[in-house]
């Protein structure tokens, strides 16, 4: 075989057993893409940011994402290693917990998320990378229209490693923008129909002169009649003036209903609770069940997209092979006080846990 590759001038690959020695991170760039509605939203970001109950769905899940401490353990045996800085801060400019709740907004909203390359340390791997937002990025497929070519930022292509290329997130579907874009655009509406109701408090209304008017003066008692209906609700018409009531008022159109009932179908696009969003099913959050309901939050609506950050922050290109990363959630999932002293009364007579070791706990140890 080898008499054949020297005939030929064929050069064996020796990379494909060096895998774990090489340095240079592998090409981002050759990333399959799973979902084909890429950059087709049926609305925008920020048209949906409009509506409170995606507002509010947003701010709990991506925020809540962003202040959740990231830490590195070894594969093997789960114990902890120190997390660099890179993990708990990917770019030195601004807050880790900035840079992963934008990262987590951009994963629910469009199922896609970048960091752009900042620094690299002597191992290959990222120091520093900074925050893409979806809306400038730009991809070109191949020609079966199933992986990555290269990306585009601000239409200009950045490099397939190293400096200045892309970290590429994919997201578990394809995405709340596309998903849930008509669901998201009907509330927007009632949005609009209630500022409607709120800028013109009484129902629509014709005024019919019985005498001929000029438009100047249709116009002077429009605006007059608009006025007067902002600080008083009786209104006086003379013999020339007719008036009418059409329409219906917001009591007959039922908006706060439908409002309730949209922001119950927004919290079901999104994984969560109805009750997060203030939608119309009961149930709410009491001190007993606080621990419950934050571990149900986890599970059900967040983990997903947590797991899309921490699986692609534990590969190898960002993290040393034998390591992954994973979210603390020790506080999160931390119990009340009464709970806690529970455990203590139960753990302390059984020797599983000393006096001092509960004092630590509670930070109550005297410097």
């Amino acid at each position: 075989m080898g008499f054949f590759q020297n005939l030929l001038g064929i050069t064996p690959d020796d990379s494909v057993n060096k895998v774990d020695a090489a340095v240079a991170p592998y090409n981002y760039q050759q990333y399959a893409q799973p979902f084909d509605y890429f950059g087709l939203s049926s609305i925008s970001r920020a048209d949906a940011m409009k509506v409170p109950s995606v507002a509010r769905a947003r701010n709990i899940m991506c925020s809540t994402i962003g202040s959740l401490p990231l830490e590195v353990r070894r594969e093997s045996n789960n114990s902890k290693v120190p997390t660099p800085p890179f993990i708990r801060q990917p770019d030195p400019r601004m807050t880790g917990q900035s840079v992963y709740t934008f990262l987590a907004e951009d994963l629910l909203f469009t199922g896609q998320g970048y960091l752009r390359i900042l620094e690299l340390g002597t191992d290959g791997r990222p120091l520093s990378a900074e925050w893409i937002s979806v809306s400038r990025v730009t991809r070109t497929l191949d020609a079966e229209g199933h992986n990555v070519r290269y990306y585009s930022v601000d239409g200009t292509v950045v490099p397939q490693n190293g400096l200045g290329s892309l970290i590429p997130f994919t997201g578990y579907d394809e995405g709340l923008l596309v998903r849930a874009g008509i669901t998201i655009q009907t509330a927007l509406a009632l949005e609009k129909a209630v500022k409607r109701f709120a800028d013109e408090p009484t129902p629509n209304v014709v005024l019919k002169s019985n005498l001929p008017m000029p438009a100047e003066r249709v116009t002077a008692l429009l605006n007059s009649w608009k006025e007067a209906r902002q600080t008083r609700g009786t209104a006086f018409v003379n013999d020339t003036i007719d008036f009418q009531s059409i329409g219906f008022s917001p009591e007959q159109l039922t908006l706060n209903q439908a409002r309730q009932y949209m922001a119950s179908e927004i919290a079901r696009a999104c994984n969560l609770p109805e009750y997060y969003v203030g939608g119309s099913a009961g149930g709410s959050m009491t001190y007993s069940n606080v621990t419950a309901e934050r571990r149900s939050l986890i599970d059900l609506s967040l983990r997903p997209l947590m797991t899309c950050i921490t699986q692609r922050m534990s590969d190898n290109d960002i993290t040393p092979r034998g390591s992954i990363v994973k979210y603390n959630l020790e506080e999160f999932y931390s119990p009340s006080a009464q709970e806690r002293a529970d455990i203590y009364t139960k753990l302390i007579p059984l020797g599983v846990m000393t006096v001092e070791e509960a004092r630590e706990r509670e930070d109550l140890i005297n410097e």
